[in-house]
């Protein structure tokens, strides 16, 4: 069964973007798209964040301070934390990603701005991404919604992987920062750990996840020994919970078709 079909039958709307970096291979499927992008659009904010590290000479050591209005639901530690709590750029950056903190994410969006995101987003290319606002916001208001297409996270990730992302530096320092995303990888299948004292896994997956009520989506790079391949499925219009073991279907099935030598 090919993606397109088996994406057709599961429940829910998918919008799916893979590219095998070797040999050039694509998997294409309602891959423009728009989405609620959820917690993918954290990988932009970053973006700007390290961008201001590169062009600007921002210190990652800089400090930010938490207060109780800063403190929103969902995803994260720091909501559960003492307000005053000061921080600096980097360990925010990093739970941002991490454990995908939307308490971290509002503060580094007040402190880089909405419009710098944007006009990094479109100079990246990606032009069907927008960062709206801060997460969790209430009242909600239902026309300023993040949002984001599968092309467009899949051709962020490439830039990633190439180390074309403002610089080989830059590139290299968010690729580490999404090798330790603890959301489920849904991209490719569970990665083994090795038998071998000091061995190598067979797979390593750099990557972002991003869920809401009736949205889950999974996008990033995976390196095996012989491939590099980019990839992000999103979903939409069931119960995530729904969502999930469907995305893992497709992932498993977008990684062996890019892998096949056919």
């Amino acid at each position: 069964m090919t993606v397109a079909a088996l994406a057709a039958e599961l429940p829910g709307a998918y919008s799916i973007y893979a590219k095998n970096l070797i040999t050039g291979r694509t998997i294409q499927y309602r891959e423009h798209e728009t989405m609620p992008s959820a917690s993918l659009i954290k990988v932009p904010i970053m973006a700007e964040i390290f961008r201001r590290v590169e062009e600007e000479h921002l210190n990652l050591d800089d400090t930010l301070v938490m207060r109780q209005e800063d403190q929103v639901p969902g995803s994260g530690v720091l909501m559960d934390l003492t307000p005053g709590l000061t921080l600096s750029i980097r360990d925010l950056t990093t739970l941002m990603i991490t454990v995908s903190d939307n308490t971290a994410t509002n503060l580094l969006i007040d402190f880089a701005g909405v419009d710098a995101v944007n006009a990094l987003i479109r100079r990246l290319g990606l032009h069907h991404t927008v960062l709206e606002r801060r997460l969790e916001r209430i009242p909600v208001i239902r026309d300023q919604v993040n949002r984001t297409t599968a092309y467009d996270m899949s051709r962020l990730m490439e830039l990633l992987a190439t180390g074309q992302l403002i610089s080989v530096d830059v590139s290299r320092r968010m690729i580490d920062i999404l090798s330790r995303c603890q959301g489920p990888v849904s991209i490719a299948p569970p990665v083994p750990d090795t038998p071998f004292v000091g061995g190598l896994p067979a797979m390593k997956i750099a990557h972002k996840t991003g869920s809401l009520d009736r949205a889950r989506h999974d996008s990033g790079v995976i390196y095996t020994a012989r491939h590099t391949l980019v990839s992000t499925i999103m979903s939409q219009g069931a119960p995530a919970d729904r969502l999930l073991p469907s995305l893992g279907r497709l992932g498993r099935a977008v990684l062996k078709e890019l892998r096949s030598d056919s």
